[in-house]
């Protein structure tokens, strides 16, 4: 038996103007055929997952395809058209294969389509016709849509935020297409849309609260005929149609109980909502204090707003500017993306003396450009390999890249999109976070994993930017209503679409 694997994925924020280009998803990776596993064979991926239970059922995986990029604008029409051309012809030119496992965000959005995702496998199940089984493994943070759920035979997601399980994602993905093609389980997916979004900082799987209950309950439901249950949280930073919450149980050949437990976690997660508003935020100013008080650092600022895995730039200043103005009297660091500044940087040289605008460049929206007067530390090249438990061994490149210091504040300026979420960051451009008092990253909650065991306070700050967590107060446009926080009336009614059999629960699958 053979099966083809691929990877597709971009998280969209559609608050943000600059759009992800196919320069983008190279910056990441963009890899076929073998490379792409040896790429990310070994690494914390879905990938990974999926070839070591294939391995172990003895069936053959074809790669086809492998891309990533950074969270961002809309994906252009011309990168994701070519990207979507070379997944489909290399899935065409890998037959015959007997499955299709593929990885995806959930929240691709191009400059045409919503529901990028979806987009993607209609095309896949139009090449391969409705028998044959398509298994999709997605980020929790996905948006799903009736076209994903109409097109595929089960969506299988992850459950832990920050995001340590992708490779358990996929292996879990891997073996329902095991059950399917060796056991033949029949899968019968039920999906549930919820019209609600909360903030993202209350996504954690680690600390009591919402998210850990309900992520707890999608595990006690796998038990017998259930292959798989799963809760999207979605990301909040999508202003389109279908935006939502959603649920998503897939049985083998049961479309009762598909629905009754697709329905109980929709329930769970509506009696949630006012629980995942729950946050504490501190103005930049207030937190830098409060981690100047601290006995014993480091302690992380988490500047949420300008958070890179959420889409935004990575070049918002407000942080940088309050440090500045602070003038710590203990190490601090703080990262800005700004490609023209970095090269200013690398021109003049380590140990230069420079003054530089830097940051405000990108967002031009809630933030502007700080001018830094201060010495080259680092001018050069620069990439690292996540070390903690997320994306465990995927590389980064952060482009050319410097550090300038002023005082006791290390500012970090890289000239592409990077997590700020892991210490290796900091080292390889040679800043210990061990021996700051205080550093920064831009993320809401994917910096837990990597600073488990470093941080000893966190701090989320409240700052101007792109992913804001005051979701309520972001320009909303085109979500549809009512949609909870943004309409507190908001009522719900459990309503699953339940396809099973290789047909939907009205009518043929799509192609």
């Amino acid at each position: 038996m053979r099966v083809a694997i691929a990877e597709f994925k971009q998280e969209t924020n559609t608050f943000v103007p600059r759009p992800t280009t196919l320069d983008d998803f190279a910056a990441w990776h963009l890899w076929y055929g073998d490379d792409l596993i040896a790429g990310l064979q070994g690494t914390n991926s879905e990938i990974d997952g999926f070839l070591n239970v294939l391995g172990e059922a003895g069936i053959e995986p074809v790669p086809v395809l492998a891309t990533f990029a950074m969270s961002g604008g809309r994906v252009t029409d011309d990168a994701y058209e070519r990207l979507l051309d070379e997944l489909t012809t290399g899935i065409a030119a890998a037959q015959p294969v007997d499955g299709v496992l593929l990885a995806l965000h959930g929240a691709m959005v191009t400059e045409s389509h919503d529901s990028a995702d979806g987009r993607t496998l209609a095309a896949v199940r139009k090449l391969v016709g409705p028998e044959m089984p398509i298994v999709v493994s997605y980020d929790l943070h996905a948006n799903l849509t009736l076209e994903m759920a109409t097109n595929a035979d089960a969506l299988i997601g992850f459950k832990t935020s920050p995001h340590i399980d992708q490779r358990d994602t996929g292996e879990r993905a891997a073996r329902v297409m095991v059950k399917i093609l060796k056991d033949g389980a029949r899968p019968t997916m039920a999906f549930v849309k919820i019209p609600m979004v909360v903030p993202a900082s209350t996504h954690m799987h680690h600390l009591p609260g919402p998210f850990k209950r309900l992520q707890d309950a999608t595990r006690d439901l796998e038990t017998g005929s259930v292959l798989s249950a799963n809760a999207a949280t979605v990301q909040p930073w999508l202003d389109i149609d279908e935006m939502g919450f959603a649920t998503v149980v897939v049985t083998d050949n049961d479309r009762a109980l598909a629905s009754d437990l697709a329905c109980s976690l929709a329930n769970q997660a509506w009696a949630e909502r006012h629980a995942f508003m729950e946050i504490d935020l501190a103005k930049p100013a207030d937190a830098i204090r409060l981690a100047l008080a601290e006995p014993d650092g480091p302690v992380v600022l988490a500047d949420c707003a300008d958070g890179t895995g959420a889409g935004s730039p990575g070049d918002a200043t407000a942080v940088i500017a309050a440090l500045l103005e602070a003038n710590p009297n203990k190490p601090a660091y703080v990262f800005v993306r700004d490609e023209e500044s970095a090269a200013a940087s690398i021109a003049a040289g380590v140990g230069a003396e420079i003054s530089l605008d830097i940051g405000g460049k990108i967002d031009n929206v809630f933030n502007k450009p700080v001018r830094v007067n201060g010495t080259v530390m680092f001018a050069g090249p620069a990439s690292f390999r996540f070390g903690g438990e997320g994306y465990t061994g995927v590389e980064q490149d952060m482009g050319p890249s410097a550090v300038i210091r002023v005082g006791n504040v290390s500012i970090l300026i890289v000239s592409t999109s990077v997590m700020t979420v892991d210490p290796e960051l900091y080292r390889a451009v040679g800043l210990e976070p061990l021996e700051a008092q205080i550093v920064v990253v831009k993320s809401h909650i994917q910096f837990r994993a990597g600073y488990r065991d470093v941080a000893k306070k966190i701090i989320l700050l409240d700052s101007p930017g792109m992913s804001s967590d005051h979701i309520v107060g972001l320009p909303w446009e085109n979500v549809p209503r009512p949609l909870f926080p943004l309409d507190p009336e908001t009522e719900f009614v459990c309503q699953p679409v339940v396809f099973g059999g290789g047909a939907v629960a009205d009518g043929p699958r799509n192609g």
